[in-house]
């Protein structure tokens, strides 16, 4: 008996998001010994700090859009890098903001409307989860 397209898509798409959120893992818990040290050994001034400050989020939004656009190409189709960065960001601010899980995950299948396009309730959910491990 064949597998019903839908399934198969929400499962690839599971299956993306998995791997990406899984890869994120691995780079976030590697260590350099020499990097460390090195960070260990110089200082920064405090002037400095806030330029670097703002790279980890703009690093987090790229790492979203890449994975947005590989797990979900029909929501992504037309869309430019900026308008998946902003379902991030909104997610985001959600989240923080304390809204309920299941409000924030009917936002995100309103944002990810692309033409007659839009996320299902699972694929609104793994946008959600991508976006609350980065956030």
């Amino acid at each position: 008996m064949p597998l019903a397209s839908g399934t198969v898509r929400r499962t690839s798409a599971a299956i993306a998001v998995s791997t990406t959120l899984f890869a994120l893992l691995i780079a976030g818990c590697s260590s350099d010994d020499k990097d460390t040290a090195t960070a260990s050994s110089t200082s920064t001034s405090p002037a400095t700090q806030p330029s670097g400050a703002a790279v980890p989020d703009s690093a987090k939004a790229g790492m979203f859009v890449v994975s947005y656009r590989s797990a979900f190409p029909k929501l992504a189709e037309g869309r430019s890098d900026a308008q998946i960065a902003e379902i991030f960001t909104a997610t985001c601010k959600d989240i923080k903001d304390g809204k309920a899980e299941d409000a924030i995950v009917q936002s995100t299948v309103d944002r990810s409307k692309s033409g007659q396009t839009a996320a299902s309730k699972e694929e609104a959910q793994a946008i959600f989860t991508t976006a609350k491990y980065l956030c």
